[in-house]
Formats: structure tokens, C-alpha cells, sequence
């Protein structure tokens, strides 16, 4: 499994996006290796045109995405289903999924909301997982900037780039301020910055039982 930061070099041709690639599903893959396998409903909220919902898809598994975009979804495909909706009034009961995701989400929407419903649809002992980016918040984040720019040159060079039909809006935010809205929401959530101008959060939602994280 590759490591968080980056695709290992040698095997960027391997990479289950080669063809279709950007900074966002450069990273499916790590976000696909966080979802419990035995994971049997899985909500992907702000899906755009479902490329990573079809990713997780799996015989015994059901995938929902959800856009606010009705002109981005695609057709149904087998073992997914797409819904019209918001990310901050999201028409699931709670307690819904076992895994919910979002990339490239929070700085479209009112973050707090959709934090605040992504946790309502999580069952008890599921994961959450945030992939998103932040403003140039000063010279804290100089060396990251240093990262990104050459990151991207040495991986995208083998890539083949791919452009999705999907709305973009820069964010507002700088990364400490989304890893600050990020812990406010949600007490105990893990944050790391990543390549390629990303960061991944990732909360396990307390088990009712015991009330103690999933392992």
C-alpha cells in the first residue's frame, strides 16, 4: 500500500488513475484504503461525476454519491446511486453509513454544516475521511509550498492529466484554518498535510456501545 504522502516514483505507472489523473485522484487510492473492507455502505458527498464512488464500488458493497450539481451526475451504475442534494442538508437518517468521504467539499459549502451532517449519516464506529486544500497562509507554510511545486513536477510528468466537468472555487481558508475547523467538529480527528496541496482528515465516529474509537 503506498505511503500517505505520495505514490511510490517507480510505480506511478501502476497507479489506478495514470490515465485519468489530477491531485485529487492521485489520491483515491489512499483514501480507498482507509474504508474498512467490510464496509457495506459508503457515501461519497460532493461526487461530481462519480469517478471515485464506481472506484470503492464492491459486490457486497452499496456507494451513494451525492451533488448539488444534477448536470455533473451520471447515470446510475450497478452498485451505485446518485442523489440531488446538499452537502449540509444530506437526506439520509443518521447513523446511515459506515464510511463517508468528501474531496474537495469544504471550501464550496458552510464547513461546519456539512461536518455536522457528514457525522449524522455515520454510524456508530465508521470513518469519516476529508480530502481538501487551504489558502497560502504565510511563511509556516513555505516549506510545504516547496513540497507541492516539486511533487508535482516529478509526478505529474508521468501522468496523463485529466480535467473534470466539475465546479472549483478557491478556498478562503488557510490549511491551519481547515485543520482548526477540522478539530473543532470533530474531537479526534487525525489531520495531515499531504502533497500536492492536499490534506487528509480522518475521524473515527465513537462507538455507542463503549464509546471508545474504532480500532
Amino acid at each position: 500500500m503506498p505511503g500517505h504522502r505520495v505514490w511510490p516514483v517507480r510505480g506511478l505507472r501502476s497507479h489506478p488513475f495514470a490515465a485519468r489523473w489530477n491531485h485529487n485522484t492521485h489520491y483515491f487510492p489512499l483514501l480507498a484504503s482507509r474504508i474498512p473492507a467490510t464496509t457495506d455502505r459508503v457515501l461519497d458527498v460532493g461526487c461530481g461525476d462519480g469517478t471515485f464512488c464506481r472506484f470503492v464500488t464492491r459486490d457486497e458493497r452499496r456507494v451513494v454519491g451525492v451533488d448539488i450539481d444534477a448536470s455533473a451526475l451520471p447515470a446510475e451504475s450497478a452498485g451505485v446511486q446518485y442523489v440531488i442534494a446538499s452537502a449540509e442538508a444530506l437526506p439520509f437518517a443518521d447513523g446511515t453509513f459506515g464510511a463517508v468521504t468528501m474531496t474537495m467539499v469544504l471550501h464550496h459549502v458552510e464547513a461546519e454544516h456539512a461536518l455536522a451532517e457528514a457525522a449524522r449519516v455515520l454510524a456508530p464506529g465508521g470513518v469519516l475521511l476529508i480530502l481538501g486544500y487551504g489558502r497560502y497562509g504565510g511563511w509556516r507554510d513555505a516549506p510545504h509550498e516547496v513540497r507541492d511545486v516539486l511533487t508535482h513536477r516529478l509526478v505529474s510528468r508521468r501522468m496523463r492529466a485529466w480535467d473534470p466537468p466539475t465546479a472549483r472555487a478557491e478556498p478562503s481558508g488557510t490549511w491551519s484554518q481547515a485543520r482548526a475547523t477540522a478539530r473543532d467538529a470533530l474531537p479526534g480527528s487525525r489531520y495531515r498535510r499531504l502533497a500536492m496541496w492536499r490534506y487528509l482528515v480522518e475521524w473515527p465516529k465513537a462507538r455507542q456501545s463503549d464509546g471508545t474509537d474504532p480500532a
